[in-house]
């Protein structure tokens, strides 16, 4: 290794820590986009009922379903929960009803929701999912410190290691530029 250069150690870890990082940076970028342009949805997925097309810590993006059009069976959509007032539910169209109500079914669950969700409690109907950025968010959501504490200290450690400069200053170049710069101010002050 030629005097100066960067441990290749320290070169692979930075560049990795990095891309990580700006892969993370690009993936919220991704899940807010639709939001600001396009008037979009976004919730963070609190759940396993929806396993494996959506997982706990997945951001899924909705676009708001017309009015005068019933989502298709087989269609994500999140509607306000018929059973349980304030929340909403995230589940595919099992059914539609001849008055346009939706069965819905997640789709690891064994059977059908029970009660169906009326066509005026219908939010938006899933169009991208991004998958594990909204982690931190259903971490604090279930209120399970210690993996929070984890992936809060992974995070620190990636922009610690992203931080780490990827060339070594020369000590003696930098001593010498100090010098030269104190010299110069030295005889800028007698001239004056």
């Amino acid at each position: 290794m030629a005097k100066g250069a960067p441990h290749p150690i320290r070169v692979i870890t930075s560049v990795t820590a990095r891309t990580v990082l700006g892969s993370m940076v690009g993936l919220l970028l991704w899940a807010h986009l639709p939001v600001v342009a396009l008037g979009w949805t976004a919730g963070v997925v609190q759940s396993g009922s929806m396993r494996p097309a959506l997982m706990p810590g997945d951001v899924v993006l909705y676009q708001p379903s017309p009015r005068n059009r019933t989502p298709a069976v087989g269609q994500i959509v999140l509607a306000q929960d018929p059973t349980r007032p304030g929340h909403l539910l995230t589940h595919r169209v099992y059914q539609v009803l001849p008055n346009n109500d939706l069965i819905t079914k997640g789709d690891d669950n064994s059977t059908p929701d029970s009660t169906p969700i009326r066509s005026t409690a219908l939010q938006g109907v899933a169009r991208l999912r991004v998958p594990w950025i909204g982690l931190p968010v259903q971490l604090w959501r279930a209120k399970q410190p210690v993996p929070e504490a984890i992936l809060l200290l992974g995070l620190s450690a990636l922009l610690a290691l992203a931080a780490v400069p990827l060339h070594r200053r020369n000590r003696h170049h930098s001593m010498v530029a100090r010098m030269s710069r104190r010299m110069a101010r030295q005889r800028a002050t007698k001239h004056d």
